[in-house]
């Protein structure tokens, strides 16, 4: 048994005896168009960069971040990935109490352990994961404690509608409420469900985004988050310097400004999210979710089924 998110296709070709280029993996949920053309120019014309310590602050990548969200740069902290920030904020928060919907991402519940912080699961009850989350009410009942909530939910799909993510930020304002979007790049009417524009001007709204999922390289590892300076400020005080180095800056602002990728891949994925569905929904033995992104919840109700049968 393989432990960890996934995306470790080291570890299989090392046990195996595989090239990477052998693999087709789908433990982690990357664009399937890989990264963008620009990326690799930008990165290959400065290459010679590495030459000098990387912007520490990431000042260029989040001015272009702070432009396409309109907002300002001192809103934004870059992190070596999403994880990092996940890791950071309750560390430098030190909420009472952790809260999550489960099922969810699994590094939430590892980033209030490692922080020795308690950890309150609500399990989602309803086992048909309808598309929209009507569980979110279920935080509500909650009074206390430092909620981390995936939209859209990994790996369920689920998406939480921005008026109620608003909602249980204003009726609770003595808790910091933290969205996990790394996947909303992928949803075509994100304005719906995304409170990325809202975190800047909220009291206790935080969102954090991957830049690696949807732009296709995981390798370089790269996240940020979106939230009022104040905290800004207060996270800044715990984050280790020189997280980010300078090819994943020069990547991530290559990655931003190229709409047409962005274009490309929402379209790619509408399409093949569906045919995929379609398929699998013709299997005896298996139950795929109605997918909203890039990747397909399949509950097994035959415990006999196979690869090959």
């Amino acid at each position: 048994m393989l432990s960890g998110h996934g995306g470790n296709v080291k570890q299989i070709c090392d046990k195996y005896g595989l090239n990477p280029d052998e693999i087709i993996d789908f433990s982690a949920s990357i664009n399937p168009l890989g990264y963008p053309a620009i990326v690799r120019k930008a990165v290959t014309e400065q290459f010679n960069d590495i030459r000098h310590y990387p912007d520490s602050h990431s000042s260029d990548l989040r001015k272009a971040i702070a432009e396409e969200i309109n907002c300002n740069k001192s809103n934004i902290i870059i992190g070596n990935g999403s994880n990092e920030l996940f890791y950071l904020i309750p560390r430098a928060l030190k909420p009472e109490k952790g809260v999550l919907l489960q099922p969810t991402f699994a590094e939430f519940n590892d980033a209030f352990r490692n922080s020795n912080i308690d950890v309150i699961e609500i399990i989602n009850d309803d086992r048909d994961f309808p598309v929209i989350n009507p569980d979110i009410s279920k935080l509500k009942s909650i009074k206390d404690g430092m909620v981390f909530l995936c939209n859209p939910n990994n790996p369920t799909g689920q998406l939480t509608r921005r008026e109620d993510i608003l909602e249980l930020v204003n009726d609770n304002p003595n808790r910091t409420i933290v969205i996990d979007e790394a996947f909303m790049d992928f949803v075509e009417d994100d304005e719906k469900y995304s409170v990325i524009k809202d975190a800047p001007l909220m009291d206790n709204l935080i969102v954090v985004r991957s830049l690696t999922k949807f732009y296709g390289f995981p390798g370089l590892r790269l996240g940020y988050l979106v939230t009022n300076e104040p905290i800004v400020n207060k996270l800044m005080r715990y984050k280790e310097p020189w997280t980010v180095n300078t090819i994943a800056q020069v990547a991530g602002m290559a990655a931003i400004n190229d709409k047409e990728f962005t274009a490309k891949t929402r379209q790619y994925v509408s399409v093949e999210k569906t045919f995929l569905y379609d398929g699998l929904t013709m299997i005896n033995g298996i139950h795929p979710f109605k997918p909203t992104v890039n990747f397909i919840l399949v509950r097994i109700e035959d415990d006999g089924i196979t690869s090959s049968a």
